[in-house]
């Protein structure tokens, strides 16, 4: 197992993403929305069959498994052992995941591109620990590789975000409320089983703009090539409803 920062196992990801209640919140993420996404990385990144593809933050491996659908050598990492433990037994094509912290160096690098699906970043309290994720990107790509990233559209969070919500899955009532504080925002979800039991978990993501992941990927030593608003591949603007950057690793 790859060593991990000193906090990742006390950060609100490490209770939500490990949580049985994960995945059921969201089971609406399908196979095909990744397909979709892993499509457009396709047409977007110059990759021949067997290419090394690194799929940062894999989660259950939906992802993983569309990209080694389409014949690349794929490696799954994430911090969180519940989720692995679904990717492996789930993913039915040959891909190694792997125990990781995003912050610390990437096992078997390098590769010819390095993936985050699903808004998989601006995790971290700390601007520093947010971009060490960019540059162990970098450190994993070979020179000239390509790192696709895709992320919320802040500016349109800001402007659409829905601060309450409520439904029902199964015998299951899961409440979100979302609000915007100090550059992040945060959504509370609680799920309350028949029993009238309940359980309360945090998400939280930093709201990057993409004047801020201009400078932070040119830090890096990243060069921005694409800037996608969906899935579909149109343009980014304001009111897109993702922020999609394909970069180079630059010399």
């Amino acid at each position: 197992m790859i060593p991990t920062s000193q906090d990742s196992a006390t950060g609100w990801y490490a209770d939500w993403f490990n949580s049985a209640y994960y995945t059921t919140v969201y089971q609406h993420r399908s196979t095909k929305e990744a397909s979709g996404v892993v499509e457009l990385l396709m047409r977007s990144v110059p990759l021949s069959p067997g290419s090394r593809v690194l799929d940062l933050c894999c989660g259950s491996g939906r992802h993983s498994q569309a990209l080694a659908e389409r014949g690349l050598s794929v490696v799954g990492i994430d911090l969180s052992p519940t989720l692995l433990e679904i990717a492996r037994s789930e993913v039915e094509s040959q891909v190694a995941f792997h125990r990781c912290d995003m912050r610390e160096p990437y096992p078997d690098a390098p590769y010819d591109c390095v993936a985050n699906f699903f808004t998989s970043y601006g995790y971290f309290e700390k601007d520093a620990d947010n971009f060490a994720v960019l540059q162990r990107v970098r450190e994993a790509l070979v020179p000239g590789g390509y790192f696709f990233f895709d992320y919320l559209n802040a500016e349109q969070t800001r402007k659409a975000l829905v601060p309450h919500d409520s439904r029902r899955i199964d015998d299951l009532t899961i409440e979100q409320k979302r609000e915007i504080t100090d550059q992040f925002v945060t959504k509370t979800i609680r799920i309350t089983d028949a029993r009238s039991n309940s359980y309360v978990f945090t998400e939280q993501v930093r709201l990057y703009s993409i004047n801020d992941f201009e400078r932070m990927f040119r830090k890096a030593g990243l060069v921005i090539r694409h800037v996608y608003g969906s899935y579909t591949g149109e343009k980014y603007s304001s009111s897109s409803p993702r922020l999609i950057i394909v970069a180079e690793a630059g010399a």
